[in-house]
């Protein structure tokens, strides 16, 4: 179990934490609840730091950067775990990993013009690449119904093999109609393609956007959910399905410290500083800090409540972590530990605004602590250089 205020005295604030244990259980968890048939695929975007811990439990990694492919690649996953995915492909980049993989990556196709450079590509090196054409749920991802037929009929069978398709529509996905309707249309689309271009489709891969409940006040009976989610899933019959998670699996894992720096009154409230920000931690649907996220306060002591905006260090007014809590009266060094942070807070922040430090990284295993990234000056990527 970490221990906060062991962080806060070795590592300083503010901080990530990432505790792998929690992290492998609710792998464990999803297998549990979805089933053995269904391979799980890890997206990356939403955590890289507990990306090779994760090599074990999951069947793939969705790579969506020629950043991320890096991490990877320098973590040696292996490349037959890698889906090079993302809505931009360069060349230098594909031509780099089918330079240092072969045929071993599977690849996404969002466009025709993508895989003509696959397709250039495999010929160039004498090798057949394996791809889920990416079908675009109306937004600015992956190809049309009609683009998707072109492709299965001009696909060139010596150099690319189409193994199946991918969908994703989105994140946070609620509720359980919209996920079966999204099935029922990619069983009827495969049910058309097989009929109509005699083109067996062997693959699903689908991007679930299982929802993270982050906030005090909601319920979310997950064990009923995810049951149902199943049931759904058992509709598709004699067809491979990977599910693509990110949010899901990382979410739980990961906590937040930022320190109470200063405090402040006037007639609009009590008003709190913390050494972190916005530009460190994100919660999907947090609107000016109108929401209040699980934490935990230390030190832990009884004492009379008050209310309190907490603020970063941002010199923006949009600053707000959250707003109106209440909690313990606070005093100046305070922590808060904010948590389900596991995904995206430490990616997604506005991190280069104001050139404030980045937070140190610390994974939790085995009952120790190591330190995986250490604070990082931002200044350095902000300073003009050959002036």
């Amino acid at each position: 179990m970490i221990d906060y205020n062991k962080i806060v005295k070795e590592y300083g604030t503010p901080s990530y934490v990432y505790d792998t244990d929690v992290l492998l259980k609710r792998v464990e968890y999803l297998k549990q609840r979805l089933g053995s048939k269904y391979d799980l695929v890890y997206a990356v975007k939403a955590n890289t730091f507990i990306a090779k811990h994760l090599e074990n439990s999951v069947s793939r990694f969705e790579i969506c950067s020629p950043g991320e492919y890096e991490i990877c690649d320098k973590l040696n996953i292996n490349p037959e775990k890698m889906v090079i995915s993302g809505v931009y492909k360069d060349e230098e980049t594909i031509e780099n990993i089918i330079k240092n993989h072969g045929s071993l990556p599977k690849y996404t196709i969002e466009s025709i013009n993508q895989y003509n450079l696959l397709l250039k590509l495999s010929q160039k090196y004498n090798c057949c690449l394996h791809v889920l054409p990416r079908l675009t749920s109306g937004n600015q991802f992956g190809i049309n119904e009609d683009e998707l037929f072109e492709l299965i009929n001009i696909y060139n069978k010596d150099f690319i093999i189409i193994d199946g398709i991918e969908y994703f529509s989105g994140t946070q996905k609620h509720s359980l109609k919209r996920l079966e309707k999204e099935i029922d249309y990619l069983i009827e689309l495969t049910a058309k393609i097989e009929k109509e271009l005699n083109f067996e489709v062997k693959e699903i891969e689908f991007g679930t956007g299982l929802p993270v409940y982050y906030y005090q006040g909601e319920e979310f009976a997950e064990d009923e959910f995810l049951e149902s989610f199943k049931v759904i899933l058992d509709k598709i019959k004699n067809k491979k399905v990977t599910l693509e998670i990110g949010r899901s699996i990382a979410a739980s894992c990961g906590s937040y410290l930022t320190k109470v720096v200063d405090m402040k009154t006037n007639k609009y409230g009590n008003f709190v500083i913390m050494d972190g920000g916005i530009n460190h931690l994100v919660y999907y649907g947090q609107t000016m800090g109108m929401k209040i996220p699980h934490y935990e306060l230390l030190p832990h002591k009884d004492d009379v409540n008050e209310t309190y905006n907490l603020c970063g260090s941002l010199c923006t007014i949009n600053d707000f972590l959250v707003k109106n809590i209440t909690c313990r009266k606070l005093k100046i060094d305070d922590i808060f530990v904010f948590k389900n942070v596991g995904a995206y807070s430490s990616t997604e922040g506005i991190s280069l605004f104001l050139s404030r430090d980045l937070p140190k990284v610390i994974l939790y295993e085995y009952s120790s602590y190591k330190v995986v990234r250490e604070k990082f000056k931002t200044s350095n990527l902000n300073f003009p250089n050959n002036i």
